[in-house]
């Protein structure tokens, strides 16, 4: 988890926003189901499940999240995560999966 939190704060905007926790979260679950992508559905029941937080709530948490980075956030790391050049918002499921794959990778 050490690894998540580390190369999420290296790509937010505003570190102490608590959908951060929640998106650290869900990389850790998504980490777990590694190669492949995991639904968004699944990540969030994951998250509930660790949280006690509502699937919408979790939901909503991982939209401000891929937000506040967009926003924020520092894009060359993100794009260096990537491995490509970023032209929009990324969605919060493909954030999710994306350093899911990172992280699992290293």
């Amino acid at each position: 988890m050490r690894e998540i939190m580390q190369m999420v704060t290296e790509i937010s905007g505003r570190r102490n926003k608590s959908c951060y926790y929640v998106l650290c979260r869900a990389v850790y679950a998504a980490r777990a189901r590694q190669p492949g992508d995991m639904q968004m559905k699944t990540v969030c029941a994951c998250v509930k499940s660790d949280t006690g937080m509502s699937a919408p709530a979790v939901a909503k948490a991982l939209s401000r999240a891929a937000d506040d980075i967009w926003d924020n956030g520092n894009h060359s790391k993100l794009e260096e995560i990537y491995g490509r050049p970023i032209l929009e918002r990324p969605s919060p499921k493909e954030l999710v999966n994306v350093l899911a794959q990172h992280v699992w990778k290293e």
